[in-house]
């Protein structure tokens, strides 16, 4: 694996918000599903130690959260809850095996995704191939999931830094949909929202599920 060589794409990728970087990158002879496996599989891997490395950090803060429980004049079952939650070795078990989980349903969520992007991309008349719009996606996607998991150890900063990365993930994903399936601006803005558009009204159709079903319990 030449890293050094995916490291470079990754930043002609990412500092170019343009068509053309975009029909460069296509043509590539990397440009490959497999390549953005692999690459989605590498940046999991990164994000997950890092993330193991933040929730060991806060497990050593949570350390000092104890005092603060034995004053509390909580219930045993309650007091013995909060302390397991805070023990180094549940934080450190708990996180590992999230991040190996991870790791192992990244590439899933990755074809998934991309999935949902190409049909839409298709039922909008575009022309264009899955494996190439894979590699575009990962070249974006792979990057930026590193970056935000070191903007994860920044309090409040980080988070906001992380949302403006994401918006302008968006951006880059446009031109990467406009470009692989030869599509207008018009619908390639399409193809980028309705997924959005499907995601906010799932959550909206189960928060208000969730709130209907409270409101009977209490009657």
């Amino acid at each position: 694996m030449d890293f050094a060589g995916m490291i470079q794409t990754w930043i002609r990728v990412v500092s170019s918000p343009n068509e053309e970087s975009f029909e460069r990158e296509q043509e590539s002879p990397n440009a490959t599903l497999t390549t953005a496996l692999i690459w989605t599989v590498i940046a999991a891997v990164v994000a997950a130690v890092l993330g193991f490395i933040q929730s060991l950090l806060f497990a050593s803060s949570a350390q000092g959260m104890l005092g603060l429980i034995n004053q509390m004049d909580l219930p045993p079952e309650s007091e013995a809850m909060f302390r397991q939650m805070m023990a180094g070795g549940a934080f450190a078990g708990l996180s590992g095996a999230g991040a190996f989980l991870g790791i192992l349903l990244s590439p899933l969520f990755f074809l998934i995704g991309v999935g949902i992007i190409h049909l839409i991309a298709k039922a909008l008349r575009g022309q264009g191939d899955f494996g190439r719009f894979a590699y575009l996606a990962a070249a974006i996607s792979a990057p930026i999931s590193i970056v935000n998991a070191f903007l994860g150890f920044i309090p409040v900063v980080g988070s906001c830094v992380i949302f403006l990365l994401n918006i302008y993930s968006l951006i880059l994903f446009y031109f990467a949909i406009k470009v692989a399936y030869q599509l207008t601006s018009g619908r390639a803005i399409a193809v980028v929202l309705i997924p959005i558009v499907i995601v906010i009204g799932l959550a909206l159709c189960i928060g208000f599920a969730i709130a209907a079903f409270a409101v009977s319990l209490n009657n």
